[in-house]
């Protein structure tokens, strides 16, 4: 398991990447980790470390370059 220091739940990485430029629902970032199994839970809290949202992230690029 990774450090706990670079976790954090789908609304504070939205909160991150706003301040970025990104829009990003903390919604659509659930429902994206929990399709590629790229998340951790305790009960029914989610959290994603940095390497979970890069993951995400490149298969997003992945797809748009198939397209």
């Amino acid at each position: 398991m990774q450090n706990l220091d670079d976790m954090l739940t789908p609304e504070e990485w939205c909160k991150k990447l706003r301040k970025t430029g990104a829009i990003v629902s903390a919604r659509a970032l659930r429902t994206k980790a929990r399709e590629h199994g790229q998340f951790y839970s305790i009960g029914r809290a989610m959290m994603l470390s940095a390497k979970h949202l890069e993951a995400l992230m490149s298969l997003d690029a992945s797809n748009s370059e198939a397209e």
